[in-house]
């Protein structure tokens, strides 16, 4: 049983510093890259297809499993068969105010 999680859909945007938390942005919450998604009518699952279109438009994708950026077809290729990829993500500006400080 394959069962679909929040970073599975195209509308997901996983924290860079936190990505098993994101945004949907459907929805415009906070959610659990975890969360099961069975009982939600937005979800979504992103394809090749539009995952190309994506990094041809902005010229990057993002690989949650590796944390990389993707920058060309045959990365995403490699990337896309065994990783989970996503058009995007979001930078929490104030994560340097959490951080520890370093005397």
């Amino acid at each position: 049983m394959n069962e679909k999680k929040c970073f599975h859909c195209i509308y997901f945007k996983p924290n860079i510093y936190f990505p098993y938390i994101g945004l949907c942005r459907v929805r415009e919450e906070v959610e659990s890259a975890e969360k099961l998604v069975e009982k939600c009518d937005k979800f979504r699952e992103s394809s090749i297809h539009e995952l190309r279109e994506v990094l041809r438009r902005q010229g990057w994708l993002y690989c949650i499993t590796c944390r990389e950026t993707i920058v060309d077809e045959s990365e995403l290729e490699k990337h896309v068969k065994e990783h989970i990829v996503v058009e995007g993500v979001v930078i929490d500006e104030a994560v340097v105010e959490e951080a520890p400080s370093g005397d």
